[in-house]
């Protein structure tokens, strides 16, 4: 009798299977109609393999392939699918997911491929699509995976600007009823919290009970972020009581943000206390507050605690808070503010306080020529790109203008020459910063433009694939100059995949990563993400990430680092591309690539501090912190990296 072949029931994967390996290299190098085979197969390990590549790259040829795994016998390949062709953001296919979509489940059995359905459609779909779900009947509150599925399509909705009332409303009451999953509630709240705008005068009170009933960390900071929705003085009163508890600091870093959306009336000894707070993200979270909402009449008090011994990380941003929120005839206090500045600059030895307290300078229009002086002064990237930044906040300021009454237009001009002298000298971070100035329609200086021969020359300088941040900067400026869509340079070439590397390794891999504030763990993550695990793994061996910076630190979202210059430029001078599978940034801790858009990954990465789904699909994630995730929340811009160690788990 003929052998008869074993039917493959369950995706199993294996990084170190040949096959395995094949798949995610011609992912690698983008030759994606060599998938096409894998995604017949009838090894449900490479159909998984080849539609999961798909979700990384826009594939319209192989479209029809992934609409047919939808109907794929296994529950997890049809949920692949759906998150692919939701990956794929082309609207057309809603009919596809929604023909996908399998009724009359007693048993429950496809609600996970349901769930990917419904979180794709809103990716892709309309506010139609989101009101004839929220109004859906047959949902039960033991469908959690439905209700989870239901959750994420509203949140991928709003982030995209969509919202209905028929979906706050049910938002409102998935958020309010603790039989439902926190997985659910999370994301309910996150329906709120990234809506750019909505309405929420008839439910601003209920948000506000479930904000303060809240014991989850992670529900109560999307929550909080919520209110930011509405100006009401009764609910700002219930904000200002929760600023006064003691509770995780990520909710009071929400906290301070939502009141930017508040009358300051009041605010002023609160964030006082909140600049002396012992978490410096709490203080950096009000000295950002203050750039935004303090009043200049009393805005003395806070220049006074930068009198404190505080840490430059706080001291520049607070000054440069002060000088924000200054009118420009403010003229004493603002000359007041600027001698703080530029004394402790003068005093500060680590090249990273200089680059921050020119950052802070750039909030006035005025200190352009010292800016200048001090730039033409140093041999440190770091501190010249900071200058460019600078320059480039000037020229975006909104009194410019008032500023140079009359000779606005010639202060522009030397302010454009002088880039158009520093382009000549190719530092990547310059021409990066540069571009991203003239790019800015608020920097007004496409205007003043002759000739963008200059910005040809310096795009041709920069060094590809490495540089490729700053030649998408400069194809930005050109784009701007013309009135046109720019038109961003693809990276053609891609760092080789040495999958040797697993060879020497388990299936768990941990990385110790040892920090000038102490060390955590992270579990890496070579099945979902195997090529950026080898990059990290191979950086980490030639001790690459010895002695780099935290470069960005935002209170309560990331940490970064990896960039060898410590001004969030240039890599390796090696590229790899994005692993975008269905992994999600639903809980603190997770290690993701930055990237400066799709397949541009190098060398940073950063840790997440909370949730983060509006990063879902978008940047590759490679690891999770499994231990030492208090150290991350301790560090800072200007700590450290000592060492990573790999090891076996």
């Amino acid at each position: 009798m003929p052998e008869s072949k074993q039917l493959l029931t369950e995706v199993k994967l294996q990084a170190k299977d040949p096959v395995f390996q094949q798949i995610t290299t011609f992912q690698h190098r983008s030759q994606l109609d060599s998938l096409a085979g894998y995604l017949a197969s009838e090894d449900p390990n490479q159909r998984y393999l080849a539609a999961r590549a798909l979700a990384s790259h826009n594939s319209p040829q192989l479209l029809d392939s992934l609409n047919g795994l939808l109907n794929d016998p296994l529950v997890k390949l049809r949920a692949l699918a759906a998150y692919a062709i939701g990956q794929q953001g082309n609207p057309a296919s809603v009919s596809d997911l929604i023909a996908g979509y399998r009724q009359r489940d007693t048993m429950s059995v496809n609600n996970a491929g349901n769930a990917a359905i419904l979180e794709a459609i809103g990716k892709i779909g309309t506010v139609k699509e989101g009101q004839n779900l929220a109004l859906a009947k047959g949902y039960r509150d033991t469908d959690t995976l439905l209700i989870e599925g239901q959750m994420k399509c509203f949140f991928q909705l709003s982030n995209r600007g969509i919202t209905a009332p028929e979906m706050t409303t049910k938002a409102l009451a998935t958020l309010r009823n603790p039989v439902f999953s926190k997985q659910a509630r999370l994301y309910a709240a996150h329906y709120f919290a990234r809506a750019r705008q909505l309405d929420i005068s008839a439910i601003k009170f209920q948000l506000a009970e479930a904000m303060v009933k809240e014991d989850d960390p992670n529900i109560k900071m999307a929550l909080v972020t919520a209110l930011k929705h509405t100006d009401d003085e009764e609910i700002k009163s219930v904000l200002k009581e929760q600023l006064n508890l003691r509770q995780d600091y990520r909710v009071t870093c929400n906290l301070i943000r939502t009141m930017t959306s508040y009358d300051p009336a009041g605010m002023d000894s609160i964030m006082i206390a909140a600049l002396r707070s012992d978490n410096q993200h709490i203080a950096m979270a009000a000295s950002e507050y203050i750039g935004q909402k303090a009043n200049p009449n009393t805005v003395s008090v806070f220049r006074n605690v930068a009198k404190d011994s505080i840490p430059w990380t706080l001291r520049s941003q607070l000054l440069g808070s002060v000088l924000k929120v200054l009118p420009y005839y403010y003229t004493k206090t603002k000359n007041a503010t600027r001698w703080q500045l530029t004394q402790a600059l003068s005093k500060e030895e680590n090249i990273h306080g200089q680059a921050a307290y020119l950052r802070a300078l750039g909030n006035d229009p005025e200190n352009y020529n010292y800016i200048m002086d001090y730039i033409n002064a140093s041999e440190e990237p770091v501190v010249k790109t900071a200058g460019m930044d600078a320059l480039g906040s000037i020229l975006a300021h909104k009194d410019f203008n008032f500023v140079y009454q009359g000779v606005g237009r010639s202060n522009r001009k030397r302010i454009l020459n002088y880039f158009q002298e520093q382009l000549l000298e190719g530092d990547e971070g310059v021409v990066g910063s540069i571009g991203n100035t003239i790019a800015n329609p608020m920097a007004e200086l496409t205007e003043l433009i002759d000739s963008i021969q200059f910005l040809k020359v310096a795009k041709e300088r920069l060094e590809l694939p490495g540089m490729i941040e700053s030649v998408h900067a400069i194809e930005k400026a050109i784009a701007a100059y013309r009135g046109i869509t720019p038109v961003l340079t693809q990276a053609q070439q891609f760092k080789n995949i040495n999958w040797a590397v697993l060879d020497k390794y388990a299936d768990n891999i941990d990385a110790i990563v040892k920090t000038t504030k102490g060390s955590f763990a992270i579990q890496l993550k070579p099945l979902d993400a195997p090529i950026s695990v080898i990059n990290f793994i191979e950086l980490s061996a030639s001790n690459y990430f010895d002695d780099k910076i935290f470069h960005r630190v935002v209170p309560n979202f990331v940490v970064q680092t990896g960039s060898p210059r410590g001004d969030n430029y240039g890599g390796a001078g090696e590229l790899i591309t994005s692993e975008l599978g269905p992994l999600q940034y639903d809980d603190e801790g997770y290690v993701g690539m930055a990237s400066a858009g799709p397949h541009t990954e190098s060398t940073q990465w950063f840790v997440t501090h909370s949730p983060t789904p509006h990063l879902d699909g978008k940047y590759t994630i490679f690891g999770k912190v499994t231990s030492g995730m208090e150290i991350v929340h301790q560090l800072q811009v200007g700590d450290r990296i000592l060492d990573v160690i790999i090891s076996d788990l």
